[in-house]
């Protein structure tokens, strides 16, 4: 807005450092695994059911691949509804460290982890359903990935995906955690490295990440147009397609008008669900 040094002293006064934490930390609560971590997935993965139409469900005649699992709580509970198989991907040690343990835990069979870059990884067959939640905003190379995900899958399977709050809507820089005051399209009007160094001082103060695609886990900075453009160049198209899923009778209709004006829609698109199919 005003140059990295004013904007760094804007927003230095709305911050706090309640969860500052390092990466040798965060490392050490891997594995801690608690059935109340498992629980509040439950009531997550129906309610994501909800929102894709009907179009997300657990089949035990198909196999499922999680990409991008984290540490397993959704993959887990898609597990326990009864999918014949699921395998979770991540590529941070301490989250599959993580969803190893709650696997472990609850004895599901049915699921199992790698730790490893699904751009690389070779797995020993095809998915009838590539599952991918709150990721997309997160891959270096979205429209490389969609056309590696075309590698992935079985022949008539199909992408399940949510993703978001995209990187021009109201709070897409997902610097939330640090914030007392959450101004909406913080990340479009301050400056990167502002936001960068307040994380640094406040929030994660071993991540040495100087732009923002380069923190731990990655934020690509993607616009809703700009993913649109993706599926397309990667052979996509939609089975299914709900933008701003958001559970407030008034708000919904009105943010999906909005989202649906090219000028305005990556300013509005906050979130995506969405059933594609290889075309």
């Amino acid at each position: 807005m005003l140059g990295e040094t004013l904007d760094y002293w804007m927003l230095k006064v709305l911050a706090h450092r309640r969860n500052i934490a390092t990466e040798e930390e965060l490392n050490s609560h891997a594995g801690q695994a608690t059935s109340q971590t498992f629980e509040a997935a439950m009531p997550k993965m129906r309610k994501l059911m909800r929102r894709f139409g009907g179009h997300l469900r657990a089949d035990l005649a198909k196999r499922y691949l999680d990409m991008g699992c984290g540490t397993g709580e959704l993959t887990l509970a898609l597990a326990h509804m009864g999918v014949g198989q699921i395998t979770g991907v991540d590529f941070v040690p301490r989250s599959i460290d993580t969803a190893r343990t709650h696997a472990a835990r609850m004895g599901l069979a049915n699921a199992s982890f790698e730790c490893c870059d699904l751009h690389t990884w070779r797995p020993r067959h095809k998915y009838d359903v590539l599952l991918s939640f709150d990721v997309f905003e997160h891959i270096e190379a979205p429209r490389q990935f969609l056309a590696r995900m075309k590698e992935l899958i079985a022949p008539g399977g199909v992408a399940v995906v949510s993703f978001g709050p995209l990187f021009h809507s109201p709070f897409g820089d997902h610097m939330w955690g640090f914030f007392r005051l959450q101004i909406p399209w913080r990340g479009v009007l301050f400056s990167e490295q502002a936001m960068l160094r307040l994380r640094r001082e406040c929030f994660r103060p071993t991540d040495p990440a100087q732009r923002l695609r380069e923190i731990a886990g990655g934020l690509n900075q993607m616009r809703y147009s700009e993913f649109l453009g993706h599926l397309r160049a990667a052979g996509w198209q939609f089975d299914y397609l709900a933008v701003n899923a958001i559970e407030l009778p008034l708000v919904r209709p009105l943010s999906n008008a909005l989202a649906r004006v090219p000028v305005l829609q990556d300013f509005i698109a906050h979130n995506v669900y969405c059933v594609l199919r290889p075309i």
